[in-house]
């Protein structure tokens, strides 16, 4: 169990080994706004975790929010998020979440919620090939075709694959290679992709399959 650091998304670009080699790339950066807010306890919340703040105000906080970051003597921002950890002594309401606490990290999963497309058919949905485009086809290129059989059962099982709200939720890619960490500017430069549109935020943590000593 490890902290987690919440960056935005700055977009795609291609880094070049020194062979030629392509690498697709995802920059991310991080503020110093990111602050613990919050230590819960075994003895008073049944459980040990960190509650860090992360992100840029979006909106004026309420007064139950005021008051809890003027707990912790920090800026409001635009969420909150926890940790499980486990030692909570090593931590202080108020001490900075910095770039540096990853410095040693070689992956990371990354989660966000992916970008929203609306409704999709089969064919953007599911990458369904569609029907004939000709041949007497009239009116159905693109629909999904027979979806269950007649009288036994009687019904479409569960789990068809068939038209839907397509992306809008959290999606986590797992066991990102960390290529650079530029402290000076305060840059994360993933290898491939992250869900989410540029600007949103993602929240990184240690790599669950690898890197775990």
């Amino acid at each position: 169990m490890s902290i987690a650091l919440l960056v935005k998304k700055e977009g795609m670009t291609t880094l070049y080994k020194e062979d030629g080699s392509a690498v697709p790339v995802t920059v991310l950066s991080h503020s110093d706004s990111q602050h613990i807010v919050s230590i819960k306890t075994d003895e008073n919340d049944g459980y040990k975790s960190i509650q860090i703040s992360g992100g840029k105000v979006e909106k004026k906080p309420n007064k139950p929010e005021k008051g809890h970051f003027a707990k912790a003597k920090v800026e409001p921002t635009k969420t909150l998020y926890e940790c499980r950890v486990d030692d909570v002594s090593n931590w202080t309401i108020g001490d900075a979440i910095a770039l540096d606490s990853i410095s040693d990290w070689k992956y990371v999963d990354a989660q966000s919620t992916s970008k929203g497309k609306g409704f999709a058919g089969v064919m953007k949905a599911h990458n369904f090939a569609g029907q004939r485009a000709s041949h007497g086809n009239s009116l159905s290129h693109r629909a999904p075709g027979s979806i269950g059989q007649c009288q036994d059962p009687g019904r479409v099982f569960p789990g068809k694959k068939m038209a839907k709200r397509l992306g809008g939720v959290t999606k986590t890619m797992q066991s990102l290679e960390i290529i650079e960490i530029d402290q000076e500017n305060k840059l994360i430069v993933l290898k491939g992709s992250v869900p989410g549109p540029k600007g949103s935020y993602i929240l990184i943590k240690k790599a669950l399959k690898k890197d775990r000593g």
